[in-house]
């Protein structure tokens, strides 16, 4: 076995055991559950786009989610003493300023290799608990590389975790998941959907699921 092999296996074994002590701490202080308008696709390549009301979100994603995902994350936090833990689980550094070209290559070779990447559209937490305006990243991403999206609404990770909070209070959990979305390239030659339609697509889906509650 290379030492690349290697690596990677002893990487999928760390995550394994971090997602199953995930699972079993959110049933058990949170009673998390997970509901889909339709089939999550168990394997191609995929983008998870949630809202962002909490901190918890990406942990409580990951939790229930059947794939491993890979989250763009802002450097403010992945910069941060906790670096080497989201290099281990595979995050992507998102800059808060300047040029995030990076990024982008970094999700699109996550998505050439049938893997998952996880997007916060709003691009930040909301202080206030409600969703708010999705920027241009997720339509770029989208258009680039073809892949399905999967949107999504989490509840209760506001009322658990607000921003600004420092320690978790006991909430339900609830994910709601919509059916997967695929965006075509436009007939003879055309470009077909524009980002900023993509973008403005994606968010008005998962605003329809915060109904679903």
């Amino acid at each position: 076995m290379s030492a690349k092999r290697c690596m990677d296996f002893l990487n999928n074994c760390f995550f394994s055991i971090l997602k199953v002590t995930g699972i079993l701490l959110f049933k058990l202080f949170f009673h998390i559950e997970a509901k889909s308008d339709g089939r999550i696709p168990l394997s191609g390549p995929l983008i998870v786009a949630a809202n962002h009301f909490s901190y918890m979100d990406p942990v409580a994603l990951q939790s229930i989610f059947p794939r491993r995902i890979s989250f763009m994350m802002t450097e403010l936090y992945y910069e941060g003493r906790g670096k080497w833990l989201f290099q281990l689980l595979r995050c992507i550094c998102v800059k808060e300023r300047g040029s995030n070209i990076a990024a982008l290559k970094a999700g699109i070779n996550v998505l050439k290799n049938n893997g998952v990447v996880g997007i916060f559209p709003e691009g930040g937490v909301s202080r206030e608990g409600r969703l708010q305006e999705g920027i241009s990243g997720i339509g770029f991403l989208v258009k680039k590389s073809g892949a399905t999206v999967i949107p999504a609404f989490i509840f209760g990770t506001y009322e658990s975790l607000p921003k600004g909070a420092k320690l978790p209070k006991p909430s339900r959990i609830k994910i709601i998941f919509g059916k997967p979305m695929l965006f075509k390239e436009g007939e003879n030659g055309s470009q077909g959907q524009t980002i900023t339609e993509i973008t403005g697509q994606i968010m008005e889906q998962i605003e329809q699921l915060s109904f679903w509650d």
